[in-house]
């Protein structure tokens, strides 16, 4: 017996499918070690929950430490600041040799932000500041932390720093105001540190960064899709391999169908038929009869993700949940929603906002929305 090789639900330990994202990273990565360069363009990869955000930007960390690269990881959250979060990372990589050195600059820049901070006994309170202004002091403080920070990785044989963000669509707007004008600034500093930026996020990422950062639209934004046929083969077969079993190729090709390029439903394919097939020895094989047994097991836990999406939804989000499913679930015109329900496009987008925001639905193409799993449309008609 071998323990399952599949991780339904957690950080995967590889990415298959995903070479043009990696090749991305390792690209990045080859410039800030041989060229020290400052990457002035902020990346933003968003998909919907369960697509592999989070096991991307993780590779992309593992990719950076192989050359050489110092990385923060910051998790955004909408109850916290997010920069504050970053220069408490910062303080941590600050060896210990050179703390007297560096570790004014981040409190100097821990003391400037827009928000009230506790240092011991003393709480300093916030200037009234238009965002602008306020931006604009937070980021020039957040700068000298950064660079000398930086410096001292370089001094320690690191080859540069990066910042890597998960769940970016939860970060507040003053944060990411502050970090976005200090991005600009560095780039067109003549002391340029050899540095990037990177982050994760749901659909409504862009959106919520475009009203937080007017200039944003230069960001490099790029939608993650489900795995194409030959990352969801890769993704159940190399596991297997790893571990002397094999998959049957008519037992691939069903994995492909019912799979249909999610990434979680993958993850639960292979781990319900490693369980179906006895946890395989090295030399088993896993049939189609093992994954046929699976299945129900599979849909189980899909109904369970289906069924909480639903019961989080307010009655508004689910009449349009509803609607979307009856018109096919699948780019489906605003203007066609709001005429099933009566109503004008403006009185769907409060609800339609909702669902964005939580990567329920997607609106990858103008003026239209899809779910963003696989075989919700199907539940929701068959609760109906």
């Amino acid at each position: 017996m071998q323990t399952s090789p599949y991780t339904p639900g957690e950080v995967a330990d590889s990415v298959p499918g995903r070479a043009t994202q990696l090749a991305f990273y390792e690209e990045k990565a080859q410039r800030i070690q041989n060229l020290s360069e400052f990457i002035a363009r902020v990346r933003v990869d968003y998909a919907a929950r369960g697509v592999g955000k989070t096991s991307l930007l993780r590779e992309a960390e593992r990719i950076f430490a192989r050359h050489g690269i110092a990385a923060i990881w910051v998790t955004a959250n909408q109850d916290e600041n997010l920069l504050l979060t970053v220069l408490d990372e910062l303080r941590k990589l600050v060896p210990t040799s050179k703390a007297a050195d560096v570790l004014s600059y981040i409190d100097s820049a821990t003391l400037t932000l827009d928000a009230g901070v506790v240092r011991g006994a003393v709480t300093v309170k916030p200037k009234k500041k238009d965002a602008v202004t306020a931006a604009a002091s937070s980021s020039k403080a957040f700068i000298a932390a950064f660079e000398n920070v930086t410096r001292v990785l370089l001094d320690e044989d690191r080859k540069g720093l990066v910042i890597l963000i998960d769940e970016i669509q939860s970060a507040d707007k003053p944060s990411l105001r502050a970090i976005a004008y200090a991005w600009q600034e560095m780039k067109n500093s003549p002391s340029r540190v050899p540095a990037g930026l990177f982050s994760v996020g749901l659909p409504g990422s862009q959106d919520h960064i475009n009203s937080a950062v007017t200039f944003s639209e230069r960001f490099d934004f790029s939608e993650l899709f489900g795995l194409d046929d030959g990352g969801v083969v890769t993704a159940l077969a190399e596991p297997a391999h790893n571990l002397g079993a094999s998959w049957e190729r008519t037992a691939l090709q069903m994995a492909v169908s019912e799979a249909r390029g999610y990434a979680y439903k993958v993850q639960l394919i292979g781990d319900e038929a490693w369980k179906t097939a006895g946890y395989p020895d090295p030399g088993s094989s896993i049939t189609v009869e093992h994954l046929t047994e699976a299945m129900p097991q599979v849909e189980v836990h899909m109904e369970t993700l289906f069924r909480s999406r639903w019961r989080s939804a307010s009655p508004k989000q689910r009449e349009l949940l509803s609607t979307i499913a009856e018109l096919g679930g699948r780019d489906v015109k605003r203007e066609d929603i709001a005429a099933r329900l009566g109503v004008t496009t403006q009185a769907i987008s409060m609800a339609r906002d909702g669902l964005l925001r939580r990567g329920i639905i997607d609106a990858n193409r103008h003026g239209r929305v899809s779910f963003t799993v696989p075989g919700f449309t199907e539940w929701i008609l068959a609760q109906s």
